[in-house]
């Protein structure tokens, strides 16, 4: 232990020098710990940011490769078989992806309006308010021309009071995410979605209104019997069926009278009055009506060949039989556990997606808003990464220069039985020493001087990347819009900037110690390795 003993003394002993080297350390230490303030502030609000973010992605497919693709056909007969066989989305696609564990559930939503029956057995949650006074006093008429007399007709349009939502999975992630909560019953299965099963989830007001329990059913209409489908054969029997109820949800998103658009909400745009049902079950609920309408227009088309291609041929008509060929998928959302997973998932899957298929992080805003904190980082850690370069030469200079002014002591030492790695271990605890004194200083200066110069830094690294928000208008500023189908996050650069807090943690600490005594054992090592390589009797010699 006499070389700390030793060590010791001499930093004592030379204390002007001991002064100096302290404040070099304590410069380097303050510069050191506001750049790893200022990024690991930076990166911690890019992640405190994401994890608040619904973790979704988008499997869909890219129109532009499309398009792209059809423009370089050239052959008319190879162009149109190109369209026959349209690319599209397949549930075995997004069933693989709902294999991987880090998948919870996936929408691929569709949404209609739909009626009571002709009765009005079903009541729709009332809002009280201008829409609905305007609906009973409203005589609307939708005007369209005759397909065969070509005779403008005209009809009073009846107004939709109920909004179905379907999904092509047994889950959705409104549930998943807690939006809307099932308070009784259960959501539908797969295989009421492979059958097409007449079930639904209602609201819990809509059933009080109604007097619905789950295990009841209610009757819906597809639509109300227009003038129009009469030349179908359309009948009502053939617009209504009626409805299991086999779940009763319940939802965070009232509207009150102090919504900016209250007066204006729709029986439909109410979520009481939303209807959640398999995507399946609205094919089938359609169905009679679908098959008249192609019974009439096969029939009106019998002799035109081109229309005949299609209305000729039975596969076409829909049925049960037919029912996945006939259903097609847009895009399909995937709700991960994790929002940190989003990135890692999409590189994942990226080389194994078809031609025409994309799958996106849906990240861009976010990408956009968090680029002055990318910016600040990778300069931060540049200039850490610089203080280092620079501290490990200058205090490599003041090694090498103070060991050659004790060649003699390190002589004296070596001659007396004293081992090299002791002489090196002396002057290392020599200049570690100064160095806690100096790092110990900087911390406490830095903890104090390091968030003021990041909030100044990041205010000014804003300005100058001129990121601005994007101004979007809404026009359901209720909070609740009936036709949005994106899941994803608005963030905004003040929800960014919110999470970003330059603070000195234990961590930081640990790493400038660390940091530190690296930089210490470098500036050590180098100049000592080039004295060492001497034996002992050479460096005496030397110096008489």
């Amino acid at each position: 232990m006499n070389f700390i003993n030793r060590a010791i003394k001499n930093v004592s002993r030379r204390m002007s020098k001991t002064v100096l080297l302290v404040l070099t350390f304590f410069l380097i230490g303050n510069l050191v710990i506001i750049g790893l303030g200022v990024s690991k502030a930076s990166e911690s609000a890019k992640i405190l940011t994401r994890q608040k973010m619904r973790a979704v992605v988008t499997y869909g497919l890219d129109y532009n490769k499309i398009w792209q693709y059809a423009d370089t056909i050239e052959d008319e007969d190879e162009l149109q078989e190109f369209y026959n066989n349209y690319p599209r989305i397949r549930l075995e696609e997004v069933a693989a992806f709902l294999e991987d564990e880090r998948v919870k559930t996936a929408n691929t939503v569709n949404i209609n309006m739909w009626y009571s029956d002709s009765q009005n057995t079903l009541d729709f949650v009332h809002l009280g308010n201008r829409a609905e006074e305007d609906l009973d006093s409203s005589n609307g008429q939708s005007c369209w021309y005759d397909d065969v007399t070509n005779e403008q007709m005209c009809e009073t349009y009846k107004n939709p009071f109920f909004l179905i939502k379907s999904n092509m999975f047994p889950d959705m992630i409104e549930f998943e995410d807690g939006e809307y909560r099932i308070v009784s019953g259960r959501f539908y299965t797969q295989q009421e979605i492979d059958n097409g099963s007449l079930v639904c989830l209602i609201s819990e007001n809509l059933a009080a209104l109604n007097g619905v329990s789950v295990g009841d059913s209610i009757v819906l209409a597809v639509n109300y019997l227009a003038s129009y489908m009469e030349q179908f054969g359309v009948t009502e029997e053939d617009l209504e069926n009626r409805f299991e109820v086999i779940g009763i949800f319940s939802h965070d998103q009232p509207i009150t009278p102090d919504a900016p658009n209250f007066d204006y909400c729709y029986p439909y745009e109410n979520p009481d009055n939303m209807i959640f049902m398999p995507s399946t079950t609205i094919y089938m609920a359609q169905l009679p009506m679908q098959q008249k309408q192609f019974d009439y227009y096969a029939e009106m088309y019998g002799d035109d060949a081109d229309m005949n291609e299609y209305y000729g041929n039975p596969d076409n008509r829909p049925s049960e039989s037919n029912m996945a060929s006939q259903m097609y998928i847009n895009d399909v959302t995937l709700l991960l556990s994790d929002p940190m997973d989003v990135d890692d998932f999409v590189k994942d899957y990226q080389s194994s997606l078809s031609q025409f298929a994309s799958l996106s992080a849906n990240n861009e805003e976010f990408n956009r808003l968090a680029k002055p904190l990318d910016t600040l980082s990778m300069y931060a850690n540049f200039i850490v990464w610089l203080v280092i370069i620079n501290a490990i030469v200058i205090i490599t200079l003041v090694t090498a220069l103070t060991l050659k002014t004790r060649e003699y002591e390190i002589g004296v030492l070596l001659s007396i039985g004293a081992s090299k790695l002791k002489v090196i271990g002396q002057f290392f605890i020599e200049l570690a020493i100064v160095a806690i004194l100096g790092f110990t200083l900087s911390v406490i200066s830095g903890s104090l001087i390091a968030k003021r110069i990041g909030n100044t830094v990041l205010e000014y690294q804003i300005a100058s990347s001129e990121v601005s928000e994007e101004d979007d208008y809404y026009y359901y500023n209720n909070g609740f819009d009936p036709w949005n189908t994106d899941y994803t996050t608005d963030i905004s650069l003040e929800d960014l900037v919110a999470e970003y807090e330059v603070k000195i943690s234990p961590m930081i600490i640990g790493e400038i110690y660390i940091l530190g005594l690296g930089i210490v054992l470098i500036s050590v090592i180098i100049p000592s390795f080039m004295i060492m390589r001497y034996n002992p009797k050479k460096i005496l010699m030397n110096q008489n």
